[in-house]
């Protein structure tokens, strides 16, 4: 699982060939089928089939830090 919950769908960097669809902790039987359509979509066409601004929340460059809980005043 990553730290923001969401799951990593994107090429590997540095490494030529390398694609990663991973982190979906339990989620995969829902989320997989979508995931490695728009996988196999970048990785044939360059590009996955939704909107690539969307996708860019999926990618392994994204920032994982999550929002800061506000603390309760007691």
């Amino acid at each position: 699982m990553t730290p923001d919950g969401l799951p990593i769908c994107d090429h590997g960097g540095q490494v030529e060939g390398l694609y990663l669809a991973v982190g979906m902790c339990g989620q995969g039987f829902m989320m997989g089928p979508g995931i490695a359509r728009n996988l196999a979509h970048l990785i044939a066409h360059g590009s996955p089939l939704i909107d690539p601004s969307i996708f860019s929340a999926l990618s392994f460059y994204r920032d994982f830090g999550v929002a800061k809980r506000e603390k309760k005043k007691s």
